[in-house]
């Protein structure tokens, strides 16, 4: 009796999943016509007049990182019209394994994923190539910007695949706990950050172990 309770419980719990994920929303992109002070309007009119890099540069900092609708405005307004270009020079932090932790000057990974949601029409091919013609940590990378990108089924695809590559995308170190992430890990946490999946793992972590790591990419990937 209490097997088939527990069969019952893991049917339940699997049904639930699967209408939370069928019924979750795609992203959408990020609103870029908000109005703000007159001196923030005048400090996103500047960056137009920057060169690309110094325009990137000044975005990633705290004035423009720490509020999200100021900075899709001020990426829109100073990249916009030079798309193109500010795609490829994000496109090299993404191929760059330095990029994957915050360092003194900023975020520059996250200011690429954000450039990316920006634009996203003009991002999906390159970050598609990138990632099918790249190593493990590269390939990370390109799922961690695209987890939120509004590109619909490409990005799904993508991420769904991934669950199957267990390669390693983290190296191995003193101070590391656990064992390092995988491919499939950092699928996983971008699904359900993507979709807003309730009763699982909100995010895999290396502290968690290879069993427990696969018993909920499994669940995951038998209901997407």
């Amino acid at each position: 009796m209490r097997v088939y309770s527990t069969f019952l419980q893991v049917i339940i719990a699997f049904s639930a999943l699967s209408i939370a994920i069928a019924s979750a929303e795609e992203p959408t992109k990020p609103t870029v016509d908000q109005t703000f002070s007159a001196e923030k309007e005048s400090r996103i009119n500047e960056l137009a007049n920057l060169s690309l890099q110094d325009a990137f540069d000044t975005l990633n900092s705290h004035e423009f990182l720490e509020q999200d609708a100021y900075l899709n405005k001020a990426i829109f307004q100073a990249l916009g019209f030079r798309s193109d270009a500010a795609i490829g020079l994000a496109l090299n932090y993404v191929q760059s394994p330095q990029t994957q932790s915050k360092d003194t000057d900023g975020q520059p990974l996250y200011l690429a994923k954000r450039i990316f949601q920006v634009f996203p029409e003009t991002a999906l091919d390159s970050l598609l190539d990138l990632y099918d013609s790249s190593g493990p940590k590269v390939r990370a990378n390109v799922i961690y910007v695209m987890g939120q990108m509004a590109a619909g089924q490409a990005v799904k695809t993508l991420l769904v695949e991934a669950l199957d590559d267990t390669s390693y995308c983290q190296e191995l170190t003193e101070e590391s706990l656990g064992q390092p992430l995988r491919i499939c890990d950092v699928a996983y946490n971008q699904l359900v950050l993507r979709y807003r999946v309730k009763n699982v793992l909100r995010t895999i972590g290396t502290g968690h172990n290879i069993d427990v790591r696969n018993y909920y990419i499994k669940l995951i990937h038998y209901q997407i």
